[in-house]
């Protein structure tokens, strides 16, 4: 992806064709550095079986980014969406060597393969959406909202372009919940699930003005769990969605450890996604105390 290329973007819907991304998962361009780069104490290389990535859209805007899909995201009946958080650009996302867990790509293919498991026979796809521009790192910029406000009106317009006919889920971790935040009132979906959230810049569930089923789920070693939850001139992101007064619906997340291993196989909160995103949110089970 070099800079300044214009943006592409691809109709979602049946019979359109899309592009399949043919660099073997070694970059969008020159000079990405690997993936493993960004994993903050997450950087085991994993390798996990799916298919390979298909762009959706690409440009060179800000730190570069990049919306690839897992499946066929035009027949899929059954779509979760993964906005991930802070460290990603394009070419990190693009680029799959030596990729851990926290890799956007590894956890969409763990999620894929458990979303086809739960629903044999029904098409699914997994789609991760960086068409925004996380911050850096935990920086002033991950304190405030500006970045996620900026994002939130691209998520949504995506996430409308997509089959009015499929279940669509959008899944958030860390910063990205608060993208989903400010897009939620615009997002026409079955569930919103966020895990690992610094908050959504609210202090309720019912100040997203969502009709979307909304679900929380923080691991109890996840760092991001001592993040004062205030929001005084601008900075920090207001209450846990995990908190009971906040009303969203308590995600299991037994197995899962620290800030990224909510989408890790074995896991019950990759379960419990999967269920979500199938429509079978009605058979999750409830967190062991």
């Amino acid at each position: 992806m070099e800079p300044g290329r214009l943006q592409r973007r691809l109709d979602l819907r049946p019979d359109v064709a899309v592009q399949q991304r043919d660099d073997d998962g070694a970059g969008c361009g020159a000079g990405a550095a690997p993936a493993v780069g960004q994993s903050l104490s997450d950087g085991t290389p994993v390798n996990v079986i799916g298919p390979r990535a298909t762009v959706l859209s690409t440009n060179g805007h800000g730190q570069g980014r990049l919306v690839e899909a897992f499946g066929d995201v035009r027949h899929a009946r059954n779509i979760a969406v993964i906005v991930p958080g802070v460290g990603w650009t394009g070419p990190l996302l693009g680029d799959e060597r030596e990729a851990g867990r926290r890799h956007p790509a590894v956890q969409a293919r763990s999620l894929l393969a458990e979303m086809e498991r739960m629903a044999p026979g029904t098409p699914a796809a997994v789609v991760v959406w960086l068409d925004y521009d996380p911050p850096a790192g935990l920086n002033a910029d991950a304190a405030r909202s500006d970045r996620a406000i900026d994002g939130a009106p691209r998520l949504a317009t995506f996430v409308d372009s997509l089959s009015r006919s499929a279940t669509v889920s959008v899944v958030c971790h860390s910063y990205g919940s608060v993208v989903c935040a400010h897009a939620a009132p615009q997002l026409h979906i079955s569930s919103l699930v966020v895990v690992g959230s610094p908050g959504m810049d609210v202090w309720t569930r019912a100040a997203l003005h969502t009709s979307a089923t909304v679900w929380a789920g923080l691991a109890p070693d996840d760092p991001i769990g001592v993040v004062p939850h205030t929001r005084v001139e601008g900075f920090g992101h207001a209450a846990d969605p995990t908190a009971t007064a906040f009303g969203a619906r308590a995600l299991p997340v037994d197995g899962a450890h620290g800030h990224n291993g909510y989408l890790v196989a074995g896991t019950g909160s990759l379960r419990a996604i999967a269920q979500i995103a199938t429509g079978q949110g009605s058979t999750v089970a409830a967190p062991v105390p």
